[in-house]
This record gives structure tokens, sequence and C-alpha cells, in this order.
């Protein structure tokens, strides 16, 4: 049933708010016709219509990706990379797209997202969860923030912890030109962060495969 709700043709869709559209561009042909101003009005009207039909038919069609892969028991990874998003569903992918988050091209901090379906809207309400991603690809070395919203609304946040803190980290800051940087024992290696964050793209929760601390900042 899920498979079907989400073959919702939007295609179509576009194709007819294309053509409304069009047609309705003649009306400036008939400008000063008596009928002109009602003709206006309807069509204003007829395009409200039409996109706000198919704001609800992609969502249905989310919500009904959404529910096909629950029940399936599938993940989407959905990472954002010097701007960019990019989707995983398997295992070998999510691999791929780890490696990909702890080596961007920018100074910007990348994030990761776990859903049942691809968090390609941040428009729309998305998963409650999130990580970001801050390294530094010379020294293979980062750190990671976990994030998560309460159904109440609540935001709370922590940091990587090493319990052996590095002897010389670099300076990681929370996002490039943020005044805010992670403390030095928030700082792990590569093969640390690697582990957590394939562990998280498997289902969004906070890993177990590395220690945190609460969230707070600062040079300590």
């Amino acid at each position: 049933m899920f498979a079907r709700l989400s073959d919702v043709p939007l295609d179509v869709v576009d194709k007819l708010i294309e053509t409304t559209n069009a047609v309705y561009g003649d009306l400036n042909k008939v400008h000063g016709h008596p009928y002109w101003g009602d003709l206006v009005f309807h069509q204003g009207a007829a395009m409200r219509a039409l996109k706000e039909a198919r704001e609800c038919l992609e969502g249905l069609r989310a919500e009904a990706i959404g529910a096909r892969n629950t029940e399936l028991g599938v993940t989407v990874a959905t990472a954002v990379i010097d701007g960019d998003r990019h989707y995983a569903q398997t295992d070998d992918d999510k691999a791929t797209l780890v490696n990909r988050v702890l080596r961007p091209q920018s100074k910007r901090a990348a994030h990761l997202f776990v859903w049942d379906r691809p968090f390609d809207n941040e428009e729309i309400a998305g998963p409650y969860q999130q990580v970001r991603v801050v390294t530094d690809p010379e020294a293979e070395v980062g750190v990671l923030n976990y994030t998560e919203e309460t159904e109440e609304g609540e935001l709370r946040s922590w940091h990587t912890l090493n319990p052996q803190p590095l002897p010389d980290p670099p300076a990681l800051r929370f996002d490039a030109g943020s005044a805010l940087r992670f403390p030095r024992d928030s700082v792990l290696p590569f093969r640390d962060l690697r582990a957590a964050l394939l562990e998280y793209s498997r289902d969004g929760l906070r890993p177990e495969a590395v220690q945190w601390q609460s969230a707070r900042w600062g040079d300590v």
C-alpha cells in the first residue's frame, strides 16, 4: 500500500501548473474586456489551489516513503557537505558518505541526519537528531556534536569526549568564522569518528562507539 501511495506523479502536477500558467498568460491580450477582472481573480485562485495541491501531494509522498521504509527497517542518511546534500541507504553507500563527511573541501561544518527518508527540505519538520562534524583532514582528527530535540521542543547537545586528550590538538571551531571553539578534550582521531558515524548512520541514535560530554565551549 505504501509503495503505491509513494508513487505520486508530481511531474504530471508540475506540467498541469505550467500549462495552466501559460494559458492564463494570454489574459494580458484581453486587458480591458469586461470579464478581465473576474478572469484574473479566478486565475489567481486556480494557481494557488494547484500549488497548494502540489505541496500536499509532495507531503503525502514523503510520508508514504517514510512509512514504507519504517515498515522495511530501512534508514536513509543525509549529509550536508560544503552546502550540498548527499544521500545513502545501503551500508556501502553510508560508509562512502561517512568518508566524505570527514573530508570536506571547505572549512565549513558538515551535518549528518538519519531518517526514514531523504531529508531534502529543511523547511519541513525533519529528524529530531543530527550530528555536526568538524574535522581537520590533514591532521585526521575532529569533533562530533550530537544534538537531539525532545517532543517538547527542548534541545540537548553533546560533544565527543576523548578520555586521553591529544597533546596538541588543532583548534576546531563550531563553524567557519565562528568564535566558538570545541574543547580540547573533545577532539578524536578519524578512526574513532568513523566508527561513531557509521553506527549513527544505521539508526540515528547517539553512538556508543565513543564517549560524550555535555556541550560546552572554550579553549579548555
